[in-house]
């Protein structure tokens, strides 16, 4: 019982470096994916005056000088009262608009399309869209279109959430990343799986670019941009305008967003680094120039060298020889390395050392000319074939137990047969046959 406890123990300490890693390296990943992991939560999410990475000024940048201004408001009742009727509207974070005011602005005319970023679930069960979402990934994946419903814009970073439609008259595109419902007695509805598009320090990636302003269009934007739900006592939202159709649109009343003044070319993803305070540009510490997965690969790497670190201190160096302090029975000792040789199944070592005894053993006793004569000799002496001594003292090593003991048998019969005043080759014969 105590060996097997002894063996279970030594197997655990075996394993328990490997496992420890490996959990190691799933909690580090999932904790640098949380980490790094952006929210609309965030001050700095899809702003269009923002040029930090995860602002959107390079977009919108790209929609003014297209002639579509960017209207930005912070609530759903500016949203409506924003309306032109032939504008765009997108919304950045579905989640923390109240789902009343989502579903009025979804339901009316009052824009021609309504772009929703990244919506949950509960956000199309609340609203009864024709759609539901199919899957959701780490990061985000590249796609072509693959349809006919979205304006062809090449492969773009899009594939976060993928959505399918339940009604017929939909066009999914990008693999399920751009959902377009079909318009039925509202706005256009168009579902995007991913907030990557509209960032500035993606905006340049594949044809990012070309994605987000085929999705907003060439008309007015009105950008609703939240950071926290909306709270549920809210102010009356205004009525419908109404919108003739022999008349021009009324103008939006929302604020109008200014170009940032520094140099944002319309496909460049600059953006990224710094923030939207003004006066000059801010510094750009290697924090934020590089990517963030360079950094968590370099700390993943810190925490596999520490790791190996540990792994290796458990051994210092080479064995040193040091005199026992106490005196210890030798058939302990021999019994002892002769377990250490079974639990590693150390074969080749156990022959080589019975062999390298029996030589030495019979230089003793028989003397050195016996060996410098080599195995014709000891043939000779013993009796024995000169094949049969080859093998014994110089054969290959054995690959099983019976072989092993087999080897033993035959040295201690040859040490016999050459000195036959060893007291010793009586007991180490009945030793290997016991074993």
């Amino acid at each position: 019982m105590t060996t097997r406890s002894t063996r279970w123990r030594l197997r655990f300490r075996r394993w328990m470096a490997p496992a420890a890693a490996v959990v190691l390296l799933f909690t580090g990943t999932i904790v640098t994916w949380a980490v790094q992991r952006v929210t609309p939560a965030d001050a700095q999410f899809l702003e269009p005056a923002s040029r930090a990475g995860i602002g959107s000024a390079a977009i919108a940048h790209r929609l003014a000088t297209a002639g579509a201004p960017v209207h930005r408001v912070g609530s759903s009742a500016a949203a409506l009262s924003g309306a032109t009727g032939d504008a765009t509207l997108l919304v950045t974070a579905p989640g923390y608009v109240q789902p009343a005011h989502l579903g009025r602005l979804l339901g009316t005319h009052r824009y021609g399309r309504v772009v929703l970023v990244a919506p949950s679930p509960a956000v199309l069960d609340e609203q009864r869209l024709p759609a539901r979402r199919t899957g959701s990934r780490w990061t985000t994946g590249v796609a072509d279109a693959g349809c006919a419903g979205v304006p062809s814009a090449g492969p773009a970073a899009v594939r976060g959430d993928t959505y399918t439609a339940t009604a017929p008259g939909a066009h999914r595109c990008y693999a399920g990343g751009v959902l377009q419902l079909p318009a039925s007695g509202g706005p256009q509805v168009v579902l995007v799986g991913a907030a990557d598009v509209f960032r500035n320090d993606r905006i340049g990636e594949h044809r990012n670019a070309a994605l987000a302003a085929a999705l907003l269009g060439t008309r007015p934007v009105v950008w609703l941009s939240l950071h926290r739900p909306e709270p549920v006592e809210q102010a009356p939202l205004p009525p419908a305008p109404t919108i003739s159709p022999d008349r021009p649109h009324p103008t939006a009343t929302g604020p109008t967003f200014q170009p940032p003044s520094a140099t944002v070319g319309p496909d460049s993803g600059s953006g990224a680094g710094g923030d939207s305070s003004a006066g000059g540009d801010p510094p750009n510490p290697l924090w934020s120039a590089l990517p963030p997965w360079v950094w968590a690969i370099v700390v993943q790497l810190l925490v596999a060298a520490v790791l190996f670190a540990a792994w290796r201190a458990r051994r210092l160096g080479g064995p040193v020889s040091e005199p026992l302090p106490v005196l210890v029975p030798s058939t302990e000792t021999v019994l002892g390395r002769a377990r250490l040789y079974r639990r590693s199944n150390a074969r080749a070592a156990a022959a080589a050392a019975l062999r390298a005894g029996t030589l030495r053993r019979l230089r003793a006793g028989v003397g050195d000319a016996a060996e410098a004569t080599g195995t014709e000799a000891l043939a000779t002496a013993s009796g024995w074939p000169i094949e049969r001594v080859e093998s014994v003292l110089y054969g290959p090593a054995p690959e099983r137990d019976d072989e092993l003991r087999a080897l033993a048998a035959d040295l201690a019969e040859l040490r016999r047969v050459l000195d036959p005043h060893d007291g010793s080759t009586r007991q180490e014969t009945g030793r290997a046959g016991h074993r």
